[in-house]
C-alpha cells in the first residue's frame, strides 16, 4: 500500500455507496469484505430524537465480531471524511479480510449514550451496503433483525428530504463538469 492511501473499515452508512460515493464524494480505491474482532457494533451515538435516534458505533467486546468494508481511500479522501465524521474519534484496528490480519482506521463515537434503536431508514442503509459488498449472510440477516425506528408520516417525509437532496446534489455536481 502506498504512502497515499489508508485503510479504513467502514461498519455503518458508509458501506453503502450510495452515502459514500454519491453523497460524500469520496471514491474508494478498493473496497474489500473484512472483519474487526472483540468488538461489537452498537447503536450509542445520539443523533436526532424519534427521526434518527442513534447511530452506529463500535465498542470493545472481547469474543465479538463485526463485519464490515475495508475501503483504500486516498488521504485527501480519508482528511475529507475526518469532517464529515465530526462526532467520531479515529482508531487504529486490525481488521481480518481474506488474504489476513490487515492495520486500519475506523471511526468510534467520541461521547456514548445508551443504546438505542437505529431509524428503519439508516438501518436499510446498513444493509444495503453489505449487501453491495457481499458481507456474510448471518450478519446481514442479523443486521434485518434489529429493531428499526420509525415514525409514521414524519420518517418518510426525512427519507424523501434526503434522496431529493442527494439528487439535487449530484444534479449540481454534474453542471459543474
Amino acid at each position: 500500500m502506498s504512502s497515499d492511501t489508508v485503510r479504513y473499515f467502514a461498519f455503518g452508512a458508509n458501506m453503502a455507496r450510495r452515502v459514500l460515493v454519491r453523497r460524500r464524494r469520496i471514491q474508494p480505491l478498493a473496497s474489500i469484505v473484512a472483519r474487526l474482532d472483540d468488538y461489537a457494533l452498537r447503536f450509542s451515538l445520539r443523533g436526532l430524537p424519534l427521526v434518527e435516534p442513534a447511530f452506529a458505533t463500535i465498542v470493545p467486546a472481547p469474543g465479538e465480531s463485526i463485519f464490515g468494508v475495508l475501503h483504500t481511500l486516498t488521504r485527501t479522501d480519508l482528511a475529507r471524511l475526518d469532517r464529515i465524521e465530526a462526532s467520531y474519534d479515529r482508531v487504529d484496528v486490525v481488521v481480518t479480510t481474506a488474504d489476513g490480519p490487515v492495520p486500519a482506521t475506523a471511526y468510534r463515537a467520541r461521547r456514548f449514550v445508551a443504546e438505542r434503536v437505529p431509524s428503519r431508514r439508516y438501518l436499510h442503509l446498513l444493509i444495503e451496503g453489505a449487501k453491495e459488498h457481499g458481507l456474510p449472510e448471518a450478519w446481514i440477516d442479523a443486521l434485518r433483525a434489529r429493531e428499526g425506528a420509525h415514525v409514521r408520516f414524519v420518517s418518510p417525509a426525512i427519507a424523501s428530504i434526503v434522496d431529493a437532496g442527494e439528487r439535487a446534489l449530484a444534479s449540481i455536481r454534474r453542471r459543474k463538469t
